[in-house]
């Protein structure tokens, strides 16, 4: 059914897909097991049926017209440009994240007690920091290269290495398609338009990403490559753990977070608010709970899909209402963003969408995971355009007194 509304292998979306349908594995295996309390299942299947009715819907609401009709895509010239600035001062950012990260937390690849996740206990900021610095530089990069078609100094060569490094050693299983990820996201509206080229994957190279999870199990875990098959597939089937385990009653009475204001905005905003001097207690994550319920350790926890929320916060009917609006929103930022020109729109504010959109699968996937993500991102990088805008400012300032001396 999805089909026709992914736009292909390396959409986001296509694994929100993949983590649907490891999830309908998992309620069905309860159902089958005689587990499953009809309202949950009732729950379940309305708000799939609400979140595809909402994505699907959404194809048929006008978009708004984002660049105008003039071309703003910034002309390459012999000194320094806006552009330039802005990619030095993200680029400065990111190697000063990465070297607070290896000093604090250190290589998590090479940590056989850690995962990705649970090396950042206590230092969730940095984490925060180093995936929205990741994120920022590598579309900074791919403009560069696509829309201004300039190629890329030494500095820029080794931002690139650094780069490398750091996503191999992050101990991600998928972190490696980010690469692949954001070329997709940034070229896709020139591609659909007719405007360029898309570049398809062969099978070898298909064949390469899909051995990186199998690779860092290997490395990791110290596993066979039998066993680390086993992991990754396992993996992929048990998205759906927040229903194996918390479609229970008892585990759902466990659940602290009552505020769905407080639950969906603290990311982000409650973190500043709180360093501000407010009194903001931080909601404790739903996933984390339901792992709590059965280990008594609030280390880590299963993603909370947008179904589990749902029914927690809304009941049965104001669960499928809220699935149908997440559907409605997902769906109608995609088609903004299919149907936009990004040479009609400054740099600012073509990455502004291509993070938001990089990010609004996970409304689906985990509410908290979007709010982290996309708020932090999409901070850093007005922090970063204002730091440019002030710094070519100054930069024009004292090349025209220069030139008057």
């Amino acid at each position: 059914m999805y089909r026709k509304i992914y736009w292909g292998l390396l959409d986001p979306l296509l694994l929100t897909v993949v983590n649907l349908t490891g999830g309908a594995f998992c309620v069905y295996f309860l159902y089958s097991d005689q587990q499953l309390k009809p309202v949950y299942g009732w729950s379940f299947l309305g708000t799939e049926i609400a979140l595809f009715l909402g994505l699907s819907i959404a194809a048929y609401i006008p978009v708004i017209k984002l660049g105008g009709d003039t071309h703003k895509v910034e002309t390459p010239t012999r000194g320094i440009g806006e552009f330039d600035l802005f990619l030095f001062v993200v680029c400065v950012a990111y190697v000063l994240v990465v070297a607070v990260n290896l000093k604090t937390v250190g290589i998590v690849l090479l940590n056989e007690e850690e995962n990705h996740v649970s090396a950042y206990a206590g230092h969730g900021i940095i984490r925060a920091f180093l995936i929205s610095y990741r994120t920022l530089v590598i579309i900074t990069l791919y403009y560069k290269l696509i829309y201004l078609k300039k190629r890329f100094s030494l500095f820029e060569m080794v931002i690139c290495f650094v780069l490398l490094i750091d996503i191999a050693t992050s101990g991600s299983k998928s972190s490696i398609l980010i690469f692949f990820i954001l070329y997709f996201l940034i070229t896709y509206p020139m591609v659909v338009q007719g405007r360029m080229k898309t570049i398809k994957l062969s099978l070898p190279m298909m064949a390469l990403l899909a051995s990186f999870p199998v690779a860092i199990v290997i490395v990791s875990a110290g596993a066979n490559i039998n066993s680390a098959i086993q992991q990754v597939g396992l993996r992929l089937m048990s998205s759906g753990d927040i229903f194996l385990l918390g479609y229970y009653d008892e585990v759902m009475d466990s659940i602290q977070a009552s505020s769905f204001f407080k639950y969906a905005f603290y990311p982000g905003w409650g973190t500043i608010l709180k360093n501000l001097g407010f009194a903001i207690t931080p909601p404790e994550p739903v996933g984390v709970d339901v792992f709590a319920y059965y280990t008594g350790r609030r280390t880590s926890g299963a993603n909370a899909r947008y179904n589990y929320l749902a029914y927690h916060f809304f009941g049965l009917w104001g669960g499928i209402i809220y699935a149908l609006i997440i559907g409605l929103l997902v769906g109608y930022l995609r088609n903004t963003f299919k149907n936009l020109n990004p040479l009609n729109m400054n740099y600012f504010s073509f990455l502004f969408i291509v993070v938001l959109i990089s990010c609004s699968t996970r409304l689906i996937d985990d509410l908290l995971l979007f709010g982290n993500t996309s708020f932090w991102a999409l901070f850093f990088l007005t922090v970063s355009y204002v730091v440019a805008k002030i710094l070519h400012l100054v930069l024009q300032v004292v090349t025209r007194q220069k030139s008057y001396a």
